[in-house]
């Protein structure tokens, strides 16, 4: 059986555990406070990092597009990464432009400040780094809103890996209460679709102690 070292919240997390619900594998989720840094984990993933999964072969497989990509080119479930040249071009493209400016931008203002910041013992969050975020979140909804305004998914025509990332990231700031969807019309109306699968049912389960969920989170209808 596969292993997902995961920690809830974790938005990277988040997309490692829907690309194994959409590849219909079976697999159990190991909490990883990464902030402990602990040796055993150290010895699987020596970056100290998430999400790792570890497959029935005991292969270890390093983050979400690692192990999109992995399983797509040995042919395990649902195509994640587009059938052709020019569709994979896109996916990574949007893949590269959500994993390092919108994390950096956005998920590390936001999520890091409210969420693991207090979980690491740091203090509370910034009123800088939020207000940035914030201001980043919107110009970053602006354009992934004018794709989807002639798009049925975020790469084209076809659901992809790009949507499973853009969705495990909104989900989070969901949570949070971050997103104010009546803006974002065709995103909107795209993230209830996503939101839908069966891929996305444990996610919308996950709670935080400490900060209630929003009240639409888990209504897939909003």
């Amino acid at each position: 059986m596969y292993k997902l070292f995961y920690m809830p919240m974790c938005a990277a997390s988040r997309a490692a555990k829907i690309i194994l619900y959409e590849k219909k594998i079976v697999f159990d989720s190991i909490n990883e406070p990464i902030w402990q840094r602990r040796i055993d984990f150290l010895k699987i993933n020596p970056e100290g990092d998430l999400p790792v999964i570890i497959d029935d072969q005991n292969i270890k497989i390093v983050g979400y597009f690692s192990l999109a990509y992995y399983l797509d080119e040995t042919n395990v479930g649902l195509n994640l990464i587009g059938d052709n040249a020019l569709d994979r071009l896109e996916v990574r493209r949007l893949c590269r432009w959500l994993s390092n400016k919108f994390y950096k931008e956005v998920m590390d203002n936001i999520v890091e400040e409210r969420v693991f910041k207090s979980l690491k013992g740091l203090g509370n969050p910034s009123s800088e780094c939020l207000k940035a975020g914030r201001v980043n979140l919107k110009n970053h909804e602006n354009y992934f809103e004018w794709l989807l305004k002639d798009r049925t998914f975020l790469a084209g025509e076809f659901f992809s890996l790009a949507d499973i990332v853009y969705s495990a990231y909104m989900s989070t700031l969901d949570y949070l209460s971050e997103v104010s969807w009546e803006r974002i019309g065709y995103t909107k109306k795209w993230y209830a679709k996503i939101k839908s699968r069966p891929s996305f049912k444990d996610i919308l389960k996950e709670k935080l102690f400490t900060i209630p969920a929003s009240k639409h989170y888990q209504d897939l209808d909003f």
